[in-house]
């Protein structure tokens, strides 16, 4: 069986959308009240996502599918998740696959608004 066959992408789907819900709820959360780190994120991790979106194979893969949704985490990550792991596994795309990676790519997409992500986007 070859990777693609064996990779079990609605799980993996499964797992973005409970971190996406993760993710908001701890930013939620008082600052008083420690988050865990891998909700919380670090700057290498931070730096990685914002690196990412701003490589133009990647917008030439995700913004398509963001033109038609609502600026929504879990509707970004439902779009986005399909397509990029299909790229990752393809091979014509290098970003961790990892659901944590996928959830903070939505959540920051969703923050920093389809519209001005895909700004500079060529369809």
């Amino acid at each position: 069986m070859s990777e693609q066959e064996e990779f079990n992408i609605q799980e993996f789907q499964d797992k973005v959308l409970k971190a996406v819900d993760v993710i908001l709820y701890s930013e939620n959360l008082p600052p008083d009240i420690p988050v865990a780190f891998a909700t919380n994120g670090d700057e290498k991790s931070k730096q990685e996502i914002e690196e990412a979106l701003k490589k133009k194979d990647v917008k030439k893969i995700i913004c398509p599918v963001l033109k038609s949704i609502t600026n929504e985490a879990s509707n970004i990550a439902n779009a986005i998740t399909p397509v990029l792991v299909g790229a990752v596994l393809a091979g014509t795309l290098v970003i961790p696959l990892n659901p944590i990676f996928f959830g903070w790519l939505a959540v920051v997409i969703a923050k920093g608004g389809i519209a001005a992500i895909c700004a500079d986007y060529d369809s």
